[in-house]
């Protein structure tokens, strides 16, 4: 690594930062989205590592300015330099293997992709490496190593090493080529059982270390899939789950880079609908033991299971010690993080509202669940994350549940079969979460009203409580969110939310 590399990219690294604070301290929203596309474009023109921080900031992103943004300012190599790379790699005359390149590329964080044609008569897309570009970003990954550990790093105990450990282990196998080639056929053989998900066939012959050449599959985009009507919107979600939960639970080998750039669609017969999968250098690889605990884990939540929330996350790599320090409210949060999976009725992802409950469960102790996680976990939150967010863009409202049973029932047996241990008898397990919040109205003229709903919406009463009611609720200056506080703090325990009695009704609120 030269170290008029490291230099350079150093300086751009401390533009950023720059174009970031300048990003949070903007008052007014024109301001606050000038400076949002300001960074985005910043973060596109730097390739590497910036450019995969703006792929994650636009990915659940309701703004199509954003990502506009963001794709016009990857720079695009000229088809000249395309070349030159090619014939270097092939020490051959590109004429005797293509017969036709596109001159239009497709850029993205680490390299871009030309259609073309093989001599051989197939259509081909070829995807080139940026030269250089492995240096920047191990300039960039030695720089991070170089920050100084501050804010919720320092004050929270983060594993730093490990983390960059696991970033350059991440974007080690994205930038060896040959290594993306055996993912991607690998992934084509295990995801073959989900017969909608199309992985593009890979060429091996004109394949090299910063060449990867495979069949070419196009469809539309998500943008184009957000214009489609409620029934199709549906369809292609429920394609994306199965396609997860068939590479996640059942083989621990999953696509980890969710941005919408690697995802299209494409019609088929009928009502049904293909999914194309792109880009297969960042793969997680989820051990067997991980991947039945999480299913085990889900499954215990389902039927409010008595285990012990802090050995539930031992068991997927947590450290134990610092989840002492949450214990209480551990069932909740777990609630709250796995809530799409629990759910028997179709789930709208705009309702999962997860860092903010998580936040409004843990408080700034959310940082502490946080340092006690593993750091390879995080390409597993950012796979569900992407996930979530194409969902949402989609408005794709799905139960989570009915299809996991689907996709996974196969290996519910072995899941259960994970021993984990029930909470001492003072502690909390699954079961003593609420399941049900009861509302029950007598009105003045004698008619009664009980509505019973799931446990949950107990942290959000006002979005499912009646005006008329709420109305008694304000004018007896009822505190909902001193209440709503001591039920999180609590846990979710069954227990009387409140009462009120007016000229008008009787209400009484509860977990049950």
């Amino acid at each position: 690594m030269k170290l008029s590399s490291l230099f350079k990219r150093g300086m751009n690294l401390v533009r950023l930062g720059n174009a970031a604070r300048q990003l949070r301290h903007s008052a007014d929203a024109d301001k606050h989205a000038w400076a949002r596309h300001y960074l985005l474009e910043l973060l596109g023109n730097s390739r590497g590592v910036p450019t995969k921080v703006a792929q994650f900031m636009t990915m659940g992103s309701g703004d199509a300015a954003d990502r506009e943004i963001l794709n016009n300012s990857i720079p695009v190599m000229p088809l000249e330099e395309v070349r030159e790379i090619l014939e270097a790699e092939y020490a051959v005359s590109l004429d005797s293997i293509f017969s036709h390149l596109e001159e239009k590329g497709q850029a993205a964080s680490l390299g871009q992709v030309h259609f073309g044609k093989l001599r051989e008569g197939h259509e081909v897309a070829v995807k080139v490496q940026f030269p250089a570009i492995a240096d920047a970003v191990e300039a960039e990954m030695n720089l991070l190593g170089w920050m100084p550990r501050v804010g919720p790093v320092a004050k929270w105990g983060f594993s730093l090493d490990g983390y960059r450990d696991a970033f350059w282990e991440n974007l080690s196998e994205e930038l060896n080529y040959t290594r993306e080639k055996e993912h991607q056929i690998e992934y084509r053989k295990r995801v073959a059982p989900i017969w909608e998900v199309v992985v593009p066939e890979v060429y091996e012959k004109w394949c090299r270390p910063r060449v990867l050449v495979q069949e070419k599959e196009t469809g539309f985009d998500l943008d184009k899939a957000e214009t489609m009507v409620q029934t199709q919107r549906q369809t292609l979600g429920r394609v994306l789950l199965r396609h997860y939960f068939h590479m996640l639970f059942c083989h621990g080998f999953v696509h980890a880079d969710p941005h919408p750039g690697n995802f299209a669609f494409r019609k088929l017969g009928g009502e049904d609908f293909a999914l194309i999968v792109y880009d297969y250098g960042s793969i997680l690889r989820v051990p067997d033991s991980m991947r039945l605990t999480l299913l085990r884990i889900i499954l215990a939540l389902q039927t409010h299971e008595r285990l012990d929330p802090v050995a539930c996350l031992s068991a997927i790599g947590f450290d134990p010690q610092k989840l002492q320090d949450l214990k209480q409210t551990l069932p909740a949060l777990l609630n709250v993080l796995f809530e799409p999976f629990l759910c028997e009725a179709p789930y709208a992802i705009k309702d999962w509202r997860l860092s903010e409950r998580f936040e409004q469960i843990v408080g700034e102790m959310k940082w502490w669940f946080r340092s006690a996680a593993p750091p390879r976990l995080i390409y597993l939150m950012r796979t569900i994350h992407g996930l979530a967010a194409m969902l949402e863009r989609l408005d794709a409202r799905l139960s989570w549940k009915f299809i996991l049973d689907q996709v996974c029932s196969e290996i519910y047996e072995d899941a259960r079969r994970i021993e984990i241990p029930s909470p001492a008898e003072d502690g909390l397990g699954f079961d003593g979460l609420a399941r049900y919040l009861k509302i029950y109205v007598v009105k003045a003229n004698g008619n009664k009203i009980q509505l019973t709903m799931p446990g949950r919406v107990a942290d959000d009463l006002e979005s499912v409580i009646d005006p008329p009611v709420m109305e008694s609720i304000r004018r007896q200056k009822v505190d909902l969110k001193t209440i709503q506080d001591r039920v999180r703090k609590s846990g979710f325990v069954p227990q009387e939310m409140f009462t009120l009695k007016d000229e008008e009704r009787d209400v009484r609120v509860w977990l049950e």
